[in-house]
């Protein structure tokens, strides 16, 4: 067995696991029937959301790629980023197909380090709007929660530090240099020392351009309240009142519990965020087949929509692009 199908039969395993533990004492037979019974107006505008917001990110992501002098028309990038998310269907984690940007607007560009810095400077940018909301839902929608109120808050605020110790370390040169002695081998450090050092340069340039900066971060705070709102409809859709403002103190942990490379496409931990979220709610002894409603709703959703991906991707490549 390869390397790479080792790991990939561990995350099966990990997802596999997480659900079985979460999920084998529900009638699904009832869960099947409560979705199709979801109200159709509520995941269309989930649904609708998600497409905006593929239009949002490709307008974030242009901004970094224009400041360094690497510009693409929108629609390209539009492109590549509906095909990343079909990829990310596949893929470990859900930043999986940041990897198919890289390679495709790296082709186009020939800069692919720098084009991976601009995807660092995107991502980094929204992690910044989604923990920033996280923690200021701390101080108002703390009050809904039944349980664990003080500790929820947590996460949002290392989520933070970490961002603020990541942003110092790819923009000081030096600091990176003590990262790399700890790289293997004369060679590869070589190589690893090449690459960083193009992305470390490209992340210096956005922090002195402040416009720059700050058009990308309100870019950021932008799609993930409306991520905050797809979720918030998909709950609206099969009949859960929960309110709006809990959404921007839950949706942070299970973006970061999502991150973690140890599943297929995030399952398992997508739906043990949801089944924490909904213990938090009150939900008591129905939280894991809320948390299943929710869950299984998002994959369709995702599904139908990275779909659309795979017909973008199909038809790049019959263009010969």
């Amino acid at each position: 067995m390869g390397k790479k199908t080792f790991q990939t039969a561990i995350k099966l395993a990990v997802s596999a696991g997480l659900m079985a533990a979460l999920y084998s004492k529900l009638d699904w037979s009832d869960i099947a029937a409560k979705l199709r019974g979801a109200d159709a107006r509520w995941l269309g505008l989930a649904l609708a959301i998600m497409f905006l917001n593929t239009a949002v990110s490709a307008a974030k992501w242009r901004i970094f790629l224009k400041a360094d002098g690497l510009a693409q028309p929108i629609s390209t990038l539009w492109a590549s980023y509906i095909t990343a998310s079909f990829f990310n269907l596949f893929l470990p984690s859900t930043i999986g197909g940041d990897a198919y940007r890289v390679a495709d607007i790296g082709s186009r560009t020939g800069q692919h380090s720098r084009v991976a810095a601009s995807i660092l400077a995107d991502r980094i940018t929204g992690f910044l709007a989604l923990s920033l909301y996280g923690c200021g839902a701390a101080f108002f929608a703390r009050k809904y929660v039944v349980e664990w109120q003080h500790w929820f808050p947590l996460p949002s605020f290392c989520a933070l530090a970490a961002l603020a110790a990541l942003a110092v370390a790819l923009c000081s040169k030096r600091l990176m240099a003590i990262g790399l002695r700890l790289v293997p081998g004369t060679a590869f450090r070589a190589k690893v020392a090449g690459i960083t050092g193009k992305v470390v340069d490209a992340m210096r340039l956005y922090a002195g351009r402040p416009r720059v900066l700050a058009g990308a971060i309100a870019i950021s705070f932008l799609f993930q309240f409306d991520l905050i709102l797809a979720v918030w409809a998909i709950t609206r859709a099969i009949g859960l009142g929960i309110p709006f403002a809990t959404f921007f103190l839950f949706l942070p942990i299970k973006t970061f519990l999502e991150m973690v490379p140890v599943s297929v496409f995030g399952l398992g931990l997508r739906d043990l965020g949801y089944a924490i979220f909904m213990g938090a709610m009150g939900f008591g002894s129905e939280a894991a087949a809320c948390a299943a409603l929710i869950s299984a709703a998002e994959v369709l959703l995702t599904v139908v929509y990275s779909s659309i991906g795979g017909v973008v991707f199909i038809c790049r490549k019959g263009n010969g692009e």
